[in-house]
């Protein structure tokens, strides 16, 4: 940890008990750095935030699909009837099924649709699984370029390739600087700088060139389905209604990603990492940025990551301190 690195700090009886080190790039709409703290060089995988980056073959291929459906492609649900439908209706227009899905099985996310399905002694499908709105729409972009939908999560397949394609076109990064792994759903992980994965959302924020009409196709279904992005109680759908034109993402191991479009500033892509994976301390880092860049954070979003932390009893028993020492320029 570097003097210049952000810190989330947990504390207890007045001393300090986990400390979270915090890599954060913000990007302007011209794809310049404007300010950064910690390592804004770090390659690092987005995760499921890549996820409005790997819709965009969808949105350029389809660009009258209906909003809910291109939002559910870049969501990680909580698997509720809500999501599902849109999920399934996502896939018929491919002509696939849950079938189809290469993304595994989990429970469902939201715990009153992981209960109904205990309740009803079912077994989690494919469809609850959070990457099944992003696989239903990969099924239907390859429909659409006339690929094949076999091998679709392979990272030879032409979907794939063309992803971390427009992973380095938009990050303004060579594409060898794009490293490959392999995702919790089976698709290609893309790693990438820091400032790579801000420039993503600031070109989400303020679109340009021949991908714009796709980016604000995205941009769009985002932020009028916050409720499709997450679900109940998580942070993308909560934050995102409290941020006139946020568009937000969150990803595995404590990433984000925001695309600010209004703010005093100008449009803004933000990134950041929280080195240990720890994703308590996403609300709060997300908070601080925003605040830093001259965004009004009201009663409601500070209520998504309270300073004081409170044990079973109600007892307030120690507090949250971020720490953000932005390096303008």
């Amino acid at each position: 940890m570097t003097a210049q690195d952000g810190r989330v700090i947990f504390t207890r009886g007045g001393q300090a008990e986990s400390v979270h080190a915090v890599h954060l790039a913000v990007v302007d709409a011209a794809g310049q750095r404007l300010a950064h703290c910690g390592d804004a060089d770090l390659v690092t995988f987005p995760r499921s935030s890549s996820k409005p980056v790997q819709a965009l073959p969808l949105a350029l291929g389809l660009p009258e699909l209906p909003g809910d459906e291109l939002a559910i492609a870049c969501a990680s649900h909580a698997g509720t009837p809500e999501h599902l439908a849109v999920v399934e209706r996502l896939l018929a227009r491919s002509g696939s099924t849950a079938e189809d899905l290469r993304c595994g099985t989990h429970p469902p996310f939201d715990p009153t649709a992981a209960a109904e399905l205990i309740r009803r002694n079912e077994a989690p499908t494919p469809l609850h699984h959070n990457c099944s709105g992003k696989h239903a729409g990969m099924l239907l972009a390859c429909v659409q370029n006339g690929w094949p939908r076999e091998g679709y999560t392979e990272h030879a397949h032409p979907l794939q390739v063309r992803i971390r394609e427009l992973h380095a076109e938009l990050g303004g990064v060579a594409l060898d600087d794009v490293r490959r792994g392999t995702d919790g759903c089976s698709v290609p992980a893309l790693a990438l700088p820091l400032h790579a994965a801000a420039r993503l959302f600031a070109r989400l924020a303020a679109p340009a060139g021949p991908l714009a009409p796709a980016l604000e196709s995205v941009f769009q279904a985002m932020t009028a389905h916050p409720f499709l992005i997450a679900g109940p109680g998580r942070l993308d759908t909560t934050l995102m209604p409290l941020v006139p034109s946020l568009a937000a993402k969150m990803g595995a191991e404590a990433f984000y990603g925001m695309a600010l479009r209004n703010s005093p500033r100008g449009p803004l892509g933000i990134a950041f990492k929280v080195q240990d994976g720890g994703e308590r301390a996403r609300p709060h880092v997300a908070l601080a940025v925003l605040e830093a860049l001259g965004v009004p954070v009201t009663a409601q979003m500070r209520a998504l990551a309270p300073a004081t932390l409170h044990n079973w009893a109600g007892r307030d028993v120690g507090t949250v301190e971020v720490e953000l020492p932005l390096v303008w320029g």
